[in-house]
């Protein structure tokens, strides 16, 4: 398959084929690259770069048209519009309600009744209690909903 180029890829066979057929209806040789391998491992097809339509270097360009004319390509290619991605950094700040420290971490600890209920029950139960625990100032606690702080600042 020497002086072939790839003019498109496809996720799925059967759009590979419509292009090909409509391509060789202008009289334009083409062939098909990893069409069976995606027909058996259909999963492969993002590996592999999807099927290939492979046509002659000599007919690249006049295939290139039709495919765009026939709607199976876009008229701009994708390298030609390279779109920067955005990034976007977000962070969720925790910080130590009693001394405003960020050097905080999760903490669990075996909370004692569900270990006695476990064993009088023999059914599963979470055994773990979560909370913080600042580093700095060395004190804990356990987080709150929503309501409870709502309540809280109203002083009920």
């Amino acid at each position: 398959m020497k002086n072939w180029q790839i003019i498109c890829s496809f996720t799925y066979p059967h759009e590979a084929h419509q292009a090909r057929i409509y391509l060789e209806n202008s009289a334009i040789h083409c062939t098909l690259q990893d069409e069976m391998t995606v027909q058996v491992y259909g999963l492969y097809s993002n590996a592999l770069g999807g099927v290939k339509l492979l046509v002659p270097e000599k007919d690249f360009e006049q295939a290139r048209n039709l495919l765009v004319e026939g709607g199976y390509i876009q008229p701009n290619s994708a390298a030609e519009q390279a779109l920067p991605v955005p990034q976007v950094v977000t962070t969720d700040n925790k910080h130590c309600p009693f001394c405003q420290s960020t050097n905080i971490a999760k903490r669990k600890d075996p909370n004692l009744l569900v270990v006695v209920l476990y064993f009088i029950l023999g059914v599963f139960f979470p055994i773990f209690k979560s909370g913080y625990q600042c580093f700095d100032c060395e004190k804990q606690w356990k987080p709150i909903s929503p309501k409870q702080a709502e309540k809280n600042r109203q002083g009920k």
